[in-house]
């Protein structure tokens, strides 16, 4: 009778995961906020700036995040995460200076640092609780799919109630995320549990720890980026397709009104390809079971970076056809290299890992984002273009290489 308490436990965790991800991507305010800012006495620049401190507190604290996680348990990250983020959204609500949506943006930060890692580890423990984990593609295809559908709909919401008020979008959000809160009250915390598929890979990680060390979370480094070379180039790999994929929601803006689009008509283009991202996202497992990870893995590489490169050599407006290509490549590749990732990690230090992960590309896009911006007020965004697709096919194929060599896909 316990057992079969606790099976619907856990399967009711994962049907509120799909609700929470809804709720999480419930993203009113992002097709109108450049004009929200403007529209409060923000320069574009001091507009940038604030989306650069968002990401440098995501950078900060993803990692001890992640070990907070596995420490005080995934509900507790995912419960602290929901409060902390609408105490952020509150300040965009009744606040109108850089200062208090500079402190918006750290709290959002540390808000997405708690739930990333957190929301994947607790979906994947709670499927091995019932001896499910064979299922996980499935869930977070589905997961991905909700994201998708969600930012799309919401988007298009978003912008027709900012014609009305520009600050209306914030208040929908805020709303959304205080439900956020209350539903991750009611998860139920999964017991810890070793990887079944790949245990040998997992390491000897298995001790449930009671207090915090930094030494563990320099352990969990050390395994994921160091001696466990699977683990390594499984996140070096997902970071590369991260960056190519989070770059082309700025630069796909900048495209559209180079193609001579009506910026009333991005909010549409913002939930077609957001559609794309889900339906991709949905056939993820059948494209890999159908064609190979191996296949699978390089054609996304090359899709993605050809799509850059055609971006830049076709100016027509069909060219915008190459966008919707990177959405359909980022639908895709998430839950296939997150599958991947968590088949190679223990419970004990899946959350911290995976933390790493986003760690990895958040780093790698701070890094490589004002370079593109450089090279594009400078230069011009084709020339932007043509190097990022470049770049991402000659790292791209060799990280693909690398896994082919250990025998990972």
């Amino acid at each position: 009778m316990s057992v079969h308490l606790e099976n619907c436990s856990m399967r009711s965790n994962i049907w509120k995961l799909y609700i929470l991800k809804g709720l999480e991507f419930a993203w009113f305010p992002i097709p109108t906020i450049i004009i929200f800012y403007e529209h409060n006495g923000l320069s574009f620049e001091e507009s940038l700036l604030l989306k650069t401190i968002l990401s440098l507190s995501i950078l900060v604290f993803e990692i001890p995040s992640g070990y907070f996680a596995d420490i005080f348990g995934r509900k507790v990250c995912l419960v602290s995460g929901g409060l902390v983020w609408c105490l952020g959204l509150l300040f965009y609500c009744f606040q109108t200076s850089f200062t208090a949506f500079a402190i918006a943006e750290v709290l959002s930060g540390i808000a997405g640092s708690l739930i990333s890692g957190a929301n994947t580890a607790l979906g994947f423990d709670s499927l091995v609780e019932m001896n499910q984990e064979q299922n996980y593609r499935h869930i977070q295809g589905r997961l991905g799919a909700i994201a998708g559908v969600t930012e799309a709909i919401c988007g298009l919401l978003g912008g027709l109630v900012a014609a009305i008020n520009l600050v209306y979008p914030f208040y929908l959000q805020t709303i959304c995320i205080f439900l956020y809160f209350l539903i991750a009250l009611s998860l139920v915390e999964p017991n810890s549990h070793q990887s079944s598929i790949n245990s040998s890979a997992a390491g000897n990680n298995k001790g449930i720890r009671q207090t915090i060390n930094h030494r563990e979370i320099w352990e969990a480094i050390r395994f994921s980026l160091l001696e466990n070379k699977s683990v390594k180039w499984l996140i070096i790999f997902s970071a590369n397709f991260g960056i190519a994929t989070f770059l082309a929601v700025w630069l796909s803006q900048a495209d559209m009104q180079s193609r001579g689009l009506a910026v009333s008509s991005f909010g549409f283009a913002w939930a077609a390809f957001h559609l794309i991202m889900s339906f991709a996202s949905l056939k993820a497992t059948s494209i890999e079971n159908l064609w190979g990870t191996k296949k699978v893995f390089l054609g996304l590489v090359l899709l993605l970076g050809l799509s850059y490169i055609f971006l830049a050599l076709i100016h027509q407006v069909w060219g915008i056809i190459f966008i919707a290509l990177i959405y359909f490549s980022r639908g895709i590749r998430n839950p296939l290299t997150l599958n991947h990732i968590n088949q190679n990690l223990s419970s004990s230090i899946r959350a911290t890992v995976l933390s790493i992960n986003s760690f990895i590309f958040r780093l790698g896009f701070i890094a490589i984002a004002p370079v593109i911006g450089w090279i594009t007020d400078t230069y011009n965004l084709n020339i932007a273009l043509f190097l990022l697709g470049s770049i991402f096919i000659a790292f791209g194929v060799f990280c693909w290489g690398k896994l082919v060599k250990l025998r990972v896909i």
